[in-house]
């Protein structure tokens, strides 16, 4: 079992580049680097790094802390705590739909883009279990495939149907834990889809303990620990339409790179900067713990000095994604 550790939008794309990245030896160590470590945002989908320990400015974006959340404004009256109250058993089926581009330099030269054909995922969630603090929930992944018909791209997508994931919450939203059981898959893939789970933490979307109403405004603050790479995020809510029960947001979202060093096998790979944003819209009720409807739109940048003996480069990448979910007809 893989534990989930955070998330990016970035998180899907992996595993598309998992399955179209080259095998050969050859090249220096910012070629063969190229392009699983920096499209993903992390040092590779094989191997898991060792991180030496990041400079933390901000105690609340401590990479092993929960999302701090913070009213900015608390909304029109009529006011109430948004407090989830799903019912054990309950299952909303649910489609995903992924558009990306992505774009890559070495040493400051452009190189061929990455193309990534649009990504299709099917989810069924459960609601297992209910408890005055917490909410525990299986997903599996019952479709995921590519409009492509490139076999070698069919293939990559096929060997994630039928996995299944756990995520747990607090009856507020914020995120516990969760985990994706990798058993039985290509190794070389393993990483890719226990990063592509983290993507569930998007969906469990954190509420304030305090009485809101439409038009409330409030921020979460959390780390993403994306392998060793640790990003400082900040996500604004705001309650756009709300009537005790069922909800809409709109989202905006900044994303700071923590300056950090990872090794892997005899690499050594520099963080030098990263950034992201994105921004969106979601709804769905509180008596299901998941918004079940929703689009966003976000960009990633990141660039990584890479060393490995007398092999040294920058790497650069550049990522767009947009995302649709849906509840299944």
């Amino acid at each position: 079992m893989r534990r989930i550790t955070g998330c990016l939008p970035l998180a899907a794309v992996l595993l598309v580049l998992a399955g179209c990245g080259d095998d050969s030896d050859g090249g220096s160590a910012a070629e063969t680097s190229e392009p699983t470590a920096e499209a993903s945002e992390q040092p590779g989908p094989t191997q898991e790094p060792t991180e030496e320990p990041a400079a933390d400015d901000d105690a609340s974006c401590a990479a092993d802390g929960p999302p701090q959340v913070t009213v900015t404004d608390p909304g029109a009256e009529p006011r109430s705590v948004m407090e989830l109250s799903p019912t054990a058993g309950d299952t909303v089926e649910l489609d995903m739909r992924i558009l990306s581009e992505s774009t890559q330099t070495l040493d400051g030269e452009a190189q061929p883009p990455q193309q990534i054909p649009p990504m299709i995922f099917g989810l069924a969630v459960t609601v297992d279990e209910v408890t005055d603090e917490q909410i525990s929930m299986s997903v599996v992944y019952d479709r995921a495939e590519f409009e492509s018909d490139d076999p070698q791209l069919q293939a990559t997508m096929e060997s994630m149907v039928g996995l299944t994931s756990t995520v747990t919450t607090n009856r507020s939203g914020v995120f516990i834990d969760g985990t994706i059981d990798t058993t039985g898959v290509d190794p070389a893939l393993g990483a890719a889809i226990g990063q592509m789970g983290a993507q569930l933490e998007q969906l469990a979307m954190p509420l304030p303990t305090d009485p809101v109403g439409v038009g409330a405004v409030w921020d979460v603050t959390t780390a993403i620990d994306s392998n060793g790479v640790v990003f400082c995020s900040t996500t604004t809510y705001r309650l756009t339409e709300f009537d005790g029960d069922a909800y809409a947001f709109e989202t905006e979202v900044t994303q700071q790179a923590q300056p950090t060093t990872l090794e892997q096998g005899t690499a050594t790979i520099e963080v030098l900067e990263g950034t992201g944003t994105g921004s969106g819209t979601s709804s769905g009720s509180l008596s299901f713990p998941m918004a079940v409807s929703g689009s966003s739109t976000g960009s990633n940048s990141i660039l990584l000095l890479v060393e490995d003996g007398s092999d040294q480069g920058e790497i650069g990448t550049d990522v767009s994604l947009e995302m649709q979910i849906s509840a299944r007809e």
